[in-house]
């Protein structure tokens, strides 16, 4: 569901150098919060190796960084200045040679039919409907036969996005414009031209919570914290 008002392009001075820096600075230390969530996204992936992998709204570049590490020839691309040069020192700082380029990912510079994996992890939610449309459009364009969608997003059927919508929590980020359920992500994907091909529900990083949502996320919305989508182009 869309905030009313709001497109992606009303909320791009959220993303300042020190949204960046403080992702960085989760991702070098490797906390418990930036494990969860490599081993998430990279549970909904393939063998990786010698793929042509997009990840976009790659922001301070963990996946283009970590895709590179399995042996992908990956590509963060981000409309965001300071996601570009805080990709670029984590990168160096690692040790580990990425690729990051400035674009907007409704406009991807990417040739058609190119690409076996577009990845836009925790990048959906800052969507209004209208630009996640030609957003997965463009991703279906980029996508060789056979190639594979995936998302990663909070869910906003969870307990906490359930509270923060009712003023109960008051952390939420006011970038998220776009959280969306289940059926609602898997319908703007279909409507793209894509075929859905398994949605997963995945736990959050905090203590007690994550038993509880790997235990009953599965089979309780209200405990499934993050969704998980592959889908790859429907056939015709």
């Amino acid at each position: 569901m869309t905030r009313a008002g709001l497109t992606a392009y009303d909320v791009t001075d959220r993303y300042d150098a020190g949204y960046f820096d403080d992702l960085a600075e989760r991702y070098r230390r490797r906390t418990r919060f930036a494990r969860q969530r490599i081993r998430n996204v990279f549970s909904l992936l393939p063998d990786i190796e010698g793929l042509r992998f997009v990840d976009i709204g790659s922001g301070m570049g963990t996946f283009t960084i970590e895709a590179s590490r399995r042996g992908a020839r990956a590509t963060g691309i981000d409309l965001a200045p300071a996601a570009l040069e805080a990709a670029r020192q984590v990168s160096a700082r690692e040790s580990v040679s990425a690729a990051f380029v400035r674009a907007d990912a409704a406009e991807l510079p990417v040739a058609t039919d190119s690409t076996d994996i577009v990845l836009a992890a925790d990048f959906t939610e800052h969507l209004d409907d209208v630009t996640l449309g030609r957003v997965l459009r463009e991703a279906r364009r980029s996508l060789r036969s056979g190639g594979r969608l995936v998302l990663y997003t909070p869910n906003r059927a969870h307990i906490f996005e359930r509270l923060r919508a009712r003023g109960v929590l008051r952390d939420g980020d006011p970038s998220h414009i776009g959280l969306r359920s289940e059926q609602e992500l898997a319908d703007a994907v279909t409507a793209a031209g894509f075929e859905v091909l398994a949605v997963g529900r995945l736990p959050s990083h905090l203590p007690v919570w994550n038993l509880l949502e790997r235990a009953l996320g599965p089979h309780v919305p209200l405990l499934a914290r993050r969704i998980g989508l592959v889908a790859r182009e429907a056939s015709t």
